[in-house]
């Protein structure tokens, strides 16, 4: 059993609403594929075009503990399903973060339903059924700033040490009278 809850949702711990995590849940490695493949009449096997990482789901076992009887059970329940779900009843995009993975984010949301076991008060299961659309986890964003003062030096470079794809953004400032003109960006990524 894990003491504080065993994760966060939209940054509010599990615990907050006297729900503990029973044990790690058995997540998948990586989520399913969507292939893209087309079968011949007559010739073995398949031409594999392309794939797809899919959705990630989560199966989350959850315990409600500390409620002192059904009535502040029920207080519990009805609090913890209100972060779900939006005010016109349909399923919010949520921030799950795990405690053994602290920084790393998931943006979920409800998925089907969740079935809930009231065995007795002290002890009330239930599978917390979450689908994360995009199935990566981030962390906070992270900017590699470099400022650059060049005066007319070919072949200035610029190199990140980051290790995710993402956009860059150039900020050119002439702090000279004359105009800029026959510059080139080049953007090249390192495969390893």
């Amino acid at each position: 059993m894990v003491d504080n809850g065993g994760f966060t949702i939209d940054g509010e711990p599990a615990s907050t609403y006297g729900i503990t995590l029973m044990y790690a849940p058995g997540q998948p490695f990586l989520p399913g594929t969507r292939d893209r493949f087309v079968e011949i009449p007559g010739k073995g096997g398949a031409y594999w075009f392309d794939s797809d990482v899919g959705s990630r789901t989560f199966s989350l076992p959850c315990r409600f503990t500390g409620a002192a009887d059904a009535a502040a059970l029920d207080t519990l329940i009805r609090a913890f399903a209100r972060i779900f779900v939006h005010v016109r009843g349909r399923p919010r995009a949520l921030e799950l973060e795990f405690d053994d993975c602290p920084g790393y984010k998931y943006l979920i949301r409800y998925n089907g339903q969740i079935p809930f076991d009231r065995a007795w008060v002290g002890c009330s299961e239930f599978t917390l059924e979450l689908i994360a659309d995009d199935p990566f986890a981030y962390a906070d964003e992270d900017a590699t700033t470099a400022n650059i003062t060049t005066t007319g030096v070919p072949g200035t470079t610029v190199i990140s040490s980051g290790n995710v794809e993402t956009p860059a953004e150039f900020c050119l400032t002439n702090n000279g009278g004359a105009p800029v003109s026959g510059f080139t960006i080049k953007v090249n990524y390192e495969v390893t």
